[in-house]
């Protein structure tokens, strides 16, 4: 009974994703059509399995730290990936298995997919579940993720399913010349899901969407900004330079009343995230993120993420800390404003400024992002600047990223 119930309940998700325009590929369509989400969720119930959302699998101080993706986030990621019958593709992230064995349905029948994960159980959990459903191509390793699969490189494609700070040269490295790469990559602790070809020594971005996943756990994982936890342990404000900001006045004025203004341009929650919120974390050297980490803190946090792309249990904004004063945005029944913790020591004046010269700049957005990433290990040049005055550098780890919009 359960199996027919949940046959109903996938062709009715899939039919919805179709309707939604997010999945647009007939292959993509087919793929979710012929692997039961239900299958790899077994001890739920098939509601919970077919709501339009994350589920989380493992939870370590109430914080969860592994999950299965909402699918409409996972079609978007396959749309961009693009998956092809006979191509290699190494996944990170293998969680309950599900998307491995849609990218297996993807290269059936002569492609092979590897998965890699840092939690050995639930390894052999998704290596036992793609057995029984006939997803013999699927090869499931545990170990770090950030370090790819030499063994069984190149690969025509690599799609990340857990959040980078630094882009792994491993997986650049192991990607063949022309292959794709989708991965939720932070740039200044924002997340975007960006589409990568790799061109010669260097990853350029062909498209990019807005997204939240969780990040990569394990010895190579790495945070670009400095987290400082407020008066509740799972709320916390990330900056850049914590010697700029007076971490116990803000943690008491978080505490206590705020003040809201309205913003200097109008802004609305989505174009916050898919425009505003790079640029913000790009040009404005006290930029600062305000996030609750589990689901007992987030009515804590004025959270501005749309609800379908919020990690579950979670909220975040963001905006600037400087000195005593954290100013954020907030949303209230619907309208964006400028919310200001503590005394006026210029963070909210710096806030507004860069919300004008944004919109002076034609308000740039995900349409019009570009990312370059450049490995260090390769020796390739270092980027330039050109002549646009948007444009970025940012240093990480592993790699040098130019930032511009077009």
């Amino acid at each position: 009974m359960r199996e027919e119930i949940g046959a109903a309940a996938n062709a009715a998700l899939v039919r919805n994703l179709v309707d939604r325009g997010t999945i647009r590929s007939q292959r993509i369509a087919a793929a979710f059509r012929r692997v039961p989400r239900h299958h790899f969720l077994p001890d739920l119930p098939l509601e919970t399995v077919y709501t339009d959302q994350a589920i989380a699998l493992r939870h370590e101080g109430g914080i969860a730290i592994s999950s299965s993706s909402q699918p409409a986030m996972m079609a978007e990621m396959l749309e961009l990936l693009q998956p092809k019958p006979g191509e290699r593709v190494l996944e990170i992230g293998t969680g309950s298995g599900y998307n491995a064995a849609l990218l297996a349905a993807l290269v059936a029948p002569d492609g092979t997919v590897v998965s890699i994960d840092l939690e050995g159980d639930l390894v052999a959990a998704a290596r036992e579940r793609l057995r029984a459903l006939g997803a013999a191509s699927v090869c499931v390793i545990a170990g770090d993720g950030a370090l790819g699969d030499l063994d069984d490189a190149p690969f025509d494609a690599i799609e990340a399913t857990v959040g980078v700070a630094d882009l792994p040269a491993a997986w650049s490295g192991q990607l063949r010349e022309g292959g794709r790469l989708v991965a939720p990559f932070a740039i200044r602790s924002l997340q975007k899901i960006v589409a990568f070809e790799r061109v010669g020594d260097r990853l350029e971005s062909r498209a990019t969407l807005d997204g939240a996943f969780m990040t990569l756990r394990g010895p190579s994982a790495w945070a670009e900004t400095g987290a400082i936890a407020l008066d509740d342990p799972n709320v916390i404000v990330r900056v850049s330079d914590r010697s700029t900001v007076d971490v116990r006045a803000i943690a008491r004025a978080f505490a206590s009343a705020f003040v809201d203004v309205a913003p200097a341009r109008p802004l609305v929650a989505e174009t916050l995230w898919d425009g505003f919120a790079l640029w913000l974390a790009l040009h404005e050297e006290r930029f600062a993120r305000l996030t609750a980490l589990d689901e007992a803190s987030a009515t804590r946090v004025p959270n501005t993420i749309p609800d379908a792309d919020a990690p579950s249990g979670r909220a975040s904004t963001l905006g600037v800390a400087l000195g005593r004063e954290l100013a954020v945005f907030a949303n209230v029944s619907g309208a964006v404003v400028v919310r200001r913790y503590g005394p006026d020591d210029g963070a909210t004046a710096r806030l507004q400024a860069q919300l004008i010269a944004w919109d002076d700049a034609g308000r740039p957005g995900n349409a019009e992002l570009q990312v370059m990433v450049i490995p260090r290990d390769r020796g390739a040049a270092r980027p330039t600047l050109a002549r646009d005055p948007r444009a970025r550098i940012v240093e990480q780890p592993s790699s040098t990223v130019l930032v511009s919009w077009r």
